[in-house]
This record gives C-alpha cells, structure tokens and sequence, in this order.
C-alpha cells in the first residue's frame, strides 16, 4: 500500500514539473501551450495562440498632399525623390528708381548650402514663366514657361550648377529694357533640367522662407551703383518615381493595409495586436543634407489611422480616427512594429467597421523623407502582416 502511493507522488510530481518546464520555456508568458504560428489547428479552451494575417492587399495611394513653403529649394533627385524644378518670383517694385541708368552687368546668385556630392553638378535652363504660381499651393507640375531660355551675357542658355559654380550671367540688354520702362519677369522664372542627370545627386539651397540670404538678381550700373531684386516667393516641383512599397512625405505618398479577422474564434480574448512591417533601409531618405544641417533628425515621424473610406478615391480617405503615432529610422534595414492598441478589440467586437489602415507620414507636408518596405512578394518574415495574440476562455463543463 505504501509503495502504490509513493509511485503515485512520484508521478504527480513529474506531472508538475512538466507543466512548469512547458511556462518557462514560452518567453511571451505563463502558458503551458507554445504559441502557434499560424493558427491553423483548433486550440483547446485556455490556451494562448498567435495568430498571423499576411494581409489581403496593400496598396500604395498619392495623395494630393505636398510642402508649399520650405527653408529649402532642391534640385536633383535622392532615393527616387525627383526634384525637377525650382520657381522664383522677383520683387522688382523699386525699378523705377534706377531710370536712366545704364546697366553693366547682370547676374543670378543662388545661395547654394550644400550639394550631396561634391562631384555631382546639374546643368539647367532660366525659362521665363507665363502663368502665375503660389507656394501655398500643391504644384504637381511646371507651370507654361517660354521654351526659349533666358540668355546670358554671352549667349549661353544652358547653366552648369555645381559646388562652386552659383553665380549666372543675365543679358544685359534684356535688364537694360526693363529699366527703360519694360515690364520684368511678370511671373518670375523656372530653374528647369536642362536634360536628365547623368547620375544621382541634389543641390540644395536656401529659401525666401529660410529668413535671409534668398536667392537674388543683383544689376550693376555703369556708376558702380547696384541694385538688388531678392525672391520673394518660391517653389519646388517634386516628383517621386518610385514603384515599391513605399510611404513618402513631401509628395506625398501613403500606404493602404487591407485585411481581415474572420479566422479568429468568436469568443477569443485579444491580448496584443500589432502592423509588422520591414524596413528595406537602402531605399530610405530621412534627412537631406540640407535638413541636417538645419539641426532636423533621419527619424521618420509617422501617422497610422484607419480611414473614414475605404475607397482611396473618396475625400473621406484622406481622413480618420488615429490609431497609432511614432517614428523610426528609415535608412536602417529593421522590422517596424505597430501596436493597434484596442483597433483590433473594436473589430473583432463589431464595433468599429474595417476599412483598413492608412500609413502616412507625418511631416508629408514639410518635409521630404521617404521609407521602403518589403512587400506582398518577400518571405514569410519580411512581408507585411497583422499579429494577434489571443486567449481563449477556460472551458469549466468537463467536456
């Protein structure tokens, strides 16, 4: 009899001690059931699962969304940011005073800071504007410009930027009639690419909106006096070419995550969802030089919400209840994990309709920055997809 109950705590005790091993061994929490990769068997009452969604689809939107006034004006193109054209009205009200004189020279300064590669230089074109801009609009394209470009003083229409080069010749003769009484540049001009880059690089340079030092045209006189016309407005034309998984601010682009929760059981008890992403860091822009040196960080700041619409042509895209806030490094290859906080508790408990969740950045309107992520196509650890840890409820029947 003594012997039947010592093999019988014996086995009790090995019992226990293989529910205790089974906890310590699950990192996540005090379960005794590993958590299940995909879901996929039908899980006992009480245990915890992982439950994994690679999504339906994600679809990259533009939006209509972009910088109006910036401390900086860009030429060139970074990480598939195309920066195509650099538009500048002149305050040319005190010309009258300058009548009878007689122009000498005439000359363009644009007050370079720095240019991404020393080597890098951009030829391009002074075109006279034929139709008014603003910057506190979203400009997609070039305004109508006189194809014939603005000469220099010796002829020349095409102007090679670079490192060392940022000071151009006007004609003199085309000055001399505006100070005769000829109507200046009426809409400004356009910097255009003269033709496409030879390779990748950008030229940045201080705004009107910077504060000081904006770009001006300077007119010397035969006297040695000299009069000053400063920009007094300005605007960059962006384009982005990419054709990723991509969320840029500046142009703007945004991200579109579609899915569904139909597999989780009814009755299960979410403990944690999140939107994991990765990063593909050599695609990334954080911060141009220029930022950096205007004391801006690489963190790209982001924005999740899920949208009033669905439907990325409907006005009520653009806009919705925040679900998430934070930033990451885009430049670094990483994984990005978005925690969904109670989104996914609203869901699953009908409360909230699923129209997805938009990714946005959150400074599309400031600044240009751009993260590339792994899409639909990559491997299991690197696509996108929704996580759920969920419980579900202790079964107390004895069935």
């Amino acid at each position: 009899m003594r012997r039947y109950l010592i093999i019988t705590v014996i086995l009790a005790m090995i019992a226990m001690a293989a529910v205790f091993s089974c906890c310590s061994s699950d990192p996540e929490g005090p379960v005794a059931s590993v958590f299940i990769e995909d879901g996929s068997y039908p899980s006992d009452a009480g245990e915890t699962v992982r439950y994994v969604n690679t999504l339906n689809n994600v679809t990259a939107v533009d939006v209509p969304v972009g910088i109006g006034k910036s401390s900086l004006l860009r030429l060139g193109e970074t990480e598939g940011i195309r920066f195509e054209s650099i538009l500048m009205r002149f305050d040319f009200d005190s010309i009258g005073n300058y009548a009878d004189l007689t122009v000498d020279s005439v000359y363009l300064d644009l007050p370079v800071t720095i240019v991404q590669d020393t080597l890098f230089h951009l030829k391009v074109t002074f075109n006279e504007l034929l139709e008014d801009f603003s910057d506190e609009d979203t400009i997609t394209a070039i305004p109508s410009f006189d194809p014939d470009p603005v000469l220099g003083a010796n002829g020349e229409t095409v102007r090679d930027i670079n490192i060392e080069r940022v000071r151009f010749s006007i004609d003199e003769a085309m000055v001399q009639g505006w100070i005769d009484g000829g109507i200046p540049w009426q809409y400004g001009i356009a910097v255009n690419w003269a033709e496409e880059p030879d390779s990748s690089g950008l030229i940045e340079m201080y705004s009107e909106n910077y504060g000081s030092d904006p770009p001006v045209l300077k007119v010397i006189f035969t006297d040695e006096s000299s009069a000053v016309f400063p920009v007094v407005e300005d605007y960059v034309v962006t384009s982005f070419s990419g054709d990723g998984l991509d969320c840029v601010g500046g142009v703007a682009m945004r991200l579109l995550f579609e899915f569904g929760l139909e597999d989780l059981p009814e009755d299960a008890m979410i403990q944690y969802s999140a939107l994991v992403l990765h990063t593909d860091g050599g695609k990334g822009l954080g911060a141009t030089g220029g930022d950096i040196l205007l004391g801006l960080t690489s963190d790209f700041i982001f924005y999740l919400y899920t949208p009033d619409s669905p439907d990325i042509y409907d006005p009520g895209f653009l806009e919705g209840t925040g679900v998430a806030a934070n930033l990451f490094l885009a430049t670094m290859s990483a994984e990005v994990r978005i925690p969904l906080v109670g989104f996914t508790l609203d869901l699953h408990a009908g409360k909230r309709e699923n129209t997805g969740l938009v990714l946005q950045s959150n400074q599309e309107n400031s600044r240009f920055q751009r993260a590339s992520f792994y899409d639909m196509a990559a491997g299991d650890s690197l696509r996108p997809y929704i996580e759920v840890v969920y419980t579900l409820p202790a079964d107390f029947s004895g069935e």
